[in-house]
């Protein structure tokens, strides 16, 4: 769970439950790098142990599985030691799917172009960077040296492609990079480290928030380097408005953007209708917000859409909201606001870029309210209590 970008009170409260189901005290506490283990029987010495855990990639699948084990061992239908086979065998390495990767960027960069206003130039150009941002994150997967620097090396082939391709394309050049390699940023961590400061969870969520910063500054400087490197080659190219395409290309980019994020986090058949409905969700709630609060505190409403949607189907299944929210939030997350400002003051103009910086926190701040005003509204079902400890003595 916590490699899946699970946050770190999920994670807490999830050992908390396991720890009660085996009849033992435990306190733990998670960061994005570690957890801290105390744990013994009552009445005894309390054993502490740190883990170093590294953070991995989302993927609702495997997570669905981790939570229905967790659920079946804490409820005592399910002996710990079968669980602990159980998650084995469900951390098995699989088939990696170098396909759902290509095919998932390619449409996630057509898709938000369109979705960010741009043409039908724009959408191509997008997605054909987008296809070239899998392959160069393909080669860092078989080179682990290059994994390091694949945010930064991504950003800075993709800007040199779109702005030598804009000498022949006519396209807007800041809106299509920033398409197609909206996948990389990490809106969603930087969105995840608010929400744990906002419930005082303060070193996890310290932390992750300079995670996501650092990636932040290594994307911005990706790009100024591609898109410096490329003026110097071909030139200055005008960047003129681009002509926003209509609803049904908006409807088709939504249904792009939900393949894609069903592929790229690993979505199984029967989650993916509900990835469906949290995209709409998360738009719909947004754009209605923007009409009611402006742009930046219209994430309040999408976000509380989505948050709801992810609570219903919580309860109503008994499977984690995150299959829900993690997509929904997606089209939500401010984190083509922090690369623009930084692009924008690494380009010197510094008095521009702060605006961005100011709008980034506030949407982020908007999202948080959202997800937190949903769990008054409608809670998220709570840490399912054991029931009794027969399968466990």
């Amino acid at each position: 769970m916590h490699a899946l970008g699970s946050p770190a009170y999920r994670v807490e409260d999830t050992m908390v439950a396991c720890s009660r189901s085996f009849g033992m005290d435990g306190n733990f506490f998670a960061t994005p790098t570690a957890i801290f283990l105390a744990v013994g029987e009552p009445g005894e010495e309390v054993k502490t142990t740190l883990l170093r855990v590294s953070p991995g990639d989302h993927d609702l699948g495997l997570l669905a599985a981790l939570y229905a084990i967790r659920d079946a061992v804490v409820r005592g239908e399910m002996m710990p030691d079968v669980g602990l086979v159980e998650v084995r065998a469900v951390l098995a390495p699989t088939k990696d799917t170098v396909w759902a990767d290509v095919a998932g960027q390619t449409l996630v960069g057509g898709g938000a172009a369109t979705v960010l206003g741009g043409g039908v130039n724009e959408v191509v150009v997008a997605a054909l960077a987008g296809l070239v941002a899998s392959m160069i994150g393909l080669l860092a997967r078989r080179r682990p040296g290059l994994g390091d620097v694949q945010a930064a090396l991504t950003c800075a082939v993709v800007a040199f492609l779109i702005r030598c391709a804009a000498q022949w394309i006519p396209v807007h050049v800041p809106l299509t990079t920033l398409a197609a390699i909206i996948v990389l940023l990490p809106g969603l961590s930087f969105t995840t480290a608010l929400a744990e400061l906002a419930i005082r969870h303060l070193a996890a969520g310290s932390a992750r928030l300079m995670g996501a910063m650092a990636v932040f500054v290594t994307m911005a400087i990706g790009v100024g380097i591609g898109d410096k490197a490329a003026i110097k080659l071909v030139g200055e190219v005008p960047v003129g408005d681009p002509v926003s395409l209509g609803p049904v290309w908006l409807g088709a980019a939504l249904l792009a953007n939900w393949i894609a994020f069903t592929l790229l986090l690993r979505g199984t058949l029967r989650q993916s209708p509900w990835v469906l409905a949290a995209v709409v969700a998360g738009y719909g709630g947004a754009r209605a917000g923007s009409l009611m609060l402006g742009t930046e505190l219209g994430a309040v409403v999408g976000a509380m859409a989505v948050a709801l949607l992810g609570n219903v189907y919580s309860r109503w299944l008994r499977q984690p909201a995150a299959i829900v929210r993690t997509p929904g939030l997606l089209l939500l997350v401010p984190g083509s606001l922090g690369l623009s400002g930084l692009t924008t003051a690494i380009s010197g103009d510094f008095a521009s870029s702060a605006p961005f910086a100011f709008r980034m926190l506030l949407v982020g701040g908007s999202i948080v309210a959202g997800l937190l005003f949903a769990g008054v509204l409608l809670p998220p079902p709570l840490e399912v209590e054991p029931e009794s400890r027969t399968a466990t003595e």
